[in-house]
């Protein structure tokens, strides 16, 4: 019997403006008279009802062919834009209705579900483009519940803390695990990506809510770590913190009190793409808490221009992986990265390669003399592992080869 059908929401436009300017004996009759129009436009395949205030539920049913209800359809549109009503000083009121449509069996095949996408087609129209009418689009629909469900791992999230974090040794030149990158990994079902976590936090301004659960869990879990042995001693920690972000009052003791015995070997690892505060980056290198050094990250990504190394005076500078890539064979990276290890090494500040991810991208950066990080070394891991044997030889032949020029130069 229903054959092809579609169910159409329809909600009011304007309603509270008729009724905070002109009264509610206004707006009522602005109800009555969509009504009205609905009522005179029904055919022997129609049904209409009102649902509450200003919202109205139609269904055409019984048709051959899509393309034959959406005459029907048009029809109603064009008699609603028609509908008016005079207002009390005498003006024509046009009435303007939002819908949206669901079609059946393709949409949904029960009544919950074809009300439920209506709905939802109707409120597409609600916030871009009052007083028009749209069909449900599948892929809208699952795209736009996916956000929601993001939007609520995010808060659930932040307040249960329901976050771990992996960490990446971080190599000198001899091989040895000197420091490890503390890299976030969410635990919710969909919201995987540190990426979106962050971008989340700047569109709901929650920057400080991750700063906060950056500091107070990636140096707890590396003290459980080391305490288990599972990573070295005495090795600094990498965390990434906002530039623009810093903890304040009872939060700072909360931070101390849950990086009691490492904190003063946690390096603050900013980018220089952030926006600087300087207000902020002093308060952050004048921590009692924290070692008060800075690391560089992303160098040479875009951005760089040296005055991110004079504002900031990092402690150790980490090239982006952009320049690394096939630095190999491209002597114009070498030459960036040759002017960079110039400048910082006379001045105290180590130089990092991020990203080698090739036994030749590793023998060349060990050769112009930096230190390393990446996945050709280590991965990131709850446990990270011994450095890579392939990688360790290679690091054996340089510095075998170094010790064999020094002494033939001697």
């Amino acid at each position: 019997r229903l054959g092809h059908a579609a169910l159409m929401m329809l909600d009011l436009d304007n309603l509270k403006a008729l009724n905070d300017v002109y009264g509610h004996d206004t707006g009522d009759r602005y109800i009555r008279e969509t009504g009205r129009t609905l009522h005179d436009a029904m055919t022997g395949h129609s049904v209409c009802s009102r649902l509450s205030g200003d919202e109205f539920m139609v269904l055409f049913y019984g048709y051959d062919s899509r393309e034959q209800l959406r005459r029907d359809l048009n029809s109603l549109q064009s008699r609603l834009r028609r509908a008016s009503i005079v207002l009390p000083n005498g003006d024509s009121f046009a009435v303007s209705i939002s819908g949206g449509v669901a079609w059946y069996p393709e949409d949904g095949n029960d009544m919950a579900s074809l009300k439920k996408y209506a709905d939802f087609a109707m409120y597409q129209v609600k916030r871009s483009h009052k007083g028009g009418m749209q069909e449900f689009d599948i892929g809208v629909y699952n795209e736009a519940s996916y956000e929601t469900q993001i939007a609520q791992e995010f808060e659930q999230m932040l307040a249960e803390s329901r976050v771990t974090y992996h960490f990446q040794p971080i190599f000198d030149r001899n091989g040895e695990a000197a420091a490890y990158e503390a890299l976030m990994r969410p635990e919710t079902p969909n919201l995987r990506s540190p990426g979106t976590v962050m971008k989340l936090a700047q569109e709901t301004g929650r920057l400080y809510d991750i700063e906060k659960l950056t500091m107070f869990t990636a140096p707890e879990l590396f003290r459980l770590r080391q305490q288990s042995g599972l990573l070295a001693e005495n090795a600094w920690l990498f965390v990434n913190s906002i530039a623009s972000v810093c903890l304040i009052g009872a939060d700072v003791e909360e931070m101390r009190r849950r990086v009691s015995g490492i904190g003063r070997n946690v390096v603050i690892e900013i980018t220089e793409e952030e926006d600087l505060n300087l207000e902020i980056l002093n308060m952050k290198r004048r921590s009692t808490v924290l070692s008060g050094l800075y690391a560089l990250d992303d160098y040479g990504s875009g951005y760089s221009n040296g005055n991110s190394l004079l504002t900031i005076a990092p402690k150790y500078v980490k090239v982006d992986i952009a320049i690394i890539r096939g630095i190999d064979t491209d002597a114009d990276k070498q030459q960036f990265l040759m002017t960079l290890i110039d400048y910082a090494h006379p001045r105290g500040v180590q130089v990092l390669a991020e990203g080698v991810e090739t036994l030749s991208e590793l023998r060349k950066v060990l050769e112009m003399g930096v230190d390393l990080q990446g996945y050709c070394l280590a991965p990131p891991a709850a446990e990270p592992g011994a450095i890579d044997e392939k990688a360790a030889e290679v690091i054996a032949e340089v510095e075998r080869q170094k010790a064999e020029r020094e002494e033939a130069g001697s």
